[in-house]
């Protein structure tokens, strides 16, 4: 089994960010360290959308919302 280490952020909705090469990956587990520091990070509108895109949930998104968000990959 392949490992990888990356930092990633949470973002405002909660979610962790993980980059896009990631997240195309099937089959991935993910071990989460959270460290703490004084800065606080605020992701972009574009980011949060983009993070929705990869987010494993059991909701299921309309064909007019995909659409919307395979085109936010395009900017």
């Amino acid at each position: 089994m392949k490992e990888m280490v990356f930092e990633s952020k949470l973002l405002p909705d909660g979610h962790l960010h993980c980059p896009h090469e990631i997240a195309q990956k099937k089959n991935a587990h993910f071990k989460v360290i959270v460290t703490f520091e004084e800065n606080e990070y605020e992701a972009s509108e574009n980011e949060i959308e983009l993070s929705a895109i990869h987010d494993i949930s059991e909701d299921f998104l309309s064909e007019e919302e995909i659409n919307y968000y395979l085109k936010l990959k395009d900017l």
